[in-house]
């Protein structure tokens, strides 16, 4: 008879967390399955993570370009782009590799309030579950495999520190594909250059961050257009659930910073395109390139608040293809061929 045994000890089953799987946990090139359902409601937030890898390029772009991206119930507030990459090692939706774009932007309430943010335009991730909770949150993800590697210098874990000795890379680089089609790759090294702009969100807690989230009836009768709005300020309470109460009255992206690391816009080899399924290399190419930071930090995402909401109704004589962006969002897709604007 075959030897049973009972799993009694469940990774991460202490501090809430998946950590990365013992084969190939340093790979971050494969779509990440993960361990979570896919078909996944939120029904725990915040949601913590903890020695994820943030590199952000910033670039300045077009300012009637970037307002295309904008929903009509934002104003544009720089024109200053990050383009980030982000490796999330340990989370409680498991490991995953991110990429997206956030611009500066703010919101007149109902309330009198103006809500300043960075809003995202575009998301693409490794990993099933993250794509499906964040689109709870209006995030606006789609799969794409990504790739991202720091090397070159001394012997290191990926993330700055390899047997308590803190190591700095010299080389980095970037590679995301979308259904066999690169849409953005970029090469350079490390030259720790101050940066002589940075988007006006960075590091700012009066800047939370802005999704615009879309729920279309199954009859496609109506769209109800949700802005969710994201605090940056850590509260006391974000802070007791973040384990941190130190972190009260900062910014819930906890940056360390001996990790940070920069490269000025000299030291980047960069490409971007768009195509057939992504207007994004379109939409937003860069005007000037700035530079590059890169840093280690941990996070929390805390629940959203709804400040705008709006609801448009297509008629009965509604074809599904007469007027097929009227009601969507339309940057986030290229034109089908053969249909009207």
């Amino acid at each position: 008879m075959a030897e049973q045994f009972a799993v009694t000890q469940i990774p991460g089953a202490e501090t809430g967390e998946i950590p990365p799987s013992p084969v190939d946990r340093d790979e971050k090139t494969a779509f990440i399955y993960s361990l979570v359902d896919p078909i996944w409601d939120i029904d725990t937030l915040p949601l913590t993570y903890t020695n994820s890898r943030w590199s952000a390029f910033f670039y300045r772009a077009d300012e009637k370009q970037l307002r295309r991206v904008l929903p009509d119930c934002l104003e544009l507030e720089d024109d200053v782009v990050e383009f980030w990459y982000v490796d999330h090692n340990h989370t409680m939706l498991g490991p995953y590799g991110e990429m997206g774009v956030t611009v500066a932007a703010s919101h007149k309430a109902g309330d009198g309030r103006t809500l300043y943010a960075g809003y995202y335009p575009y998301m693409y991730l490794t990993q099933d579950a993250a794509i499906d909770a964040g689109r709870v949150l209006g995030f606006p993800k789609k799969e794409a495999f990504i790739r991202v590697l720091e090397h070159g210098g001394a012997p290191d874990d990926g993330y700055g520190v390899y047997d308590t000795k803190v190591y700095q890379f010299d080389y980095f680089s970037f590679l995301m594909i979308r259904n066999g089609y690169v849409l953005h790759s970029a090469t350079g090294k490390y030259d720790d250059a101050d940066l002589p702009a940075k988007p006006k969100f960075y590091g700012n807690t009066d800047y939370g961050r802005m999704n615009m989230k879309v729920v279309t009836a199954p009859d496609l009768s109506e769209s109800r257009w949700e802005l969710v709005y994201l605090p940056s300020l850590v509260t006391k309470d974000l802070a007791t659930a973040m384990g941190r109460p130190d972190a009260e009255g900062s910014h819930r992206f906890q940056v360390k910073p001996e990790s940070i690391r920069t490269a000025s816009a000299g030291n980047i080899n960069w490409f971007m395109q768009a195509t057939p399924y992504d207007n994004l290399g379109h939409e937003l190419p860069p005007k000037e390139l700035i530079g590059l930071m890169t840093f280690s930090f941990d996070l929390i995402i805390p629940a959203g608040e709804v400040p705008w909401t709006e609801t448009y109704t297509r008629d009965a004589t509604w074809a599904g293809a007469a007027k097929p962006y009227r009601f969507g969002l339309r940057h986030r897709f290229p034109k089908p061929i053969g249909l009207g604007a």
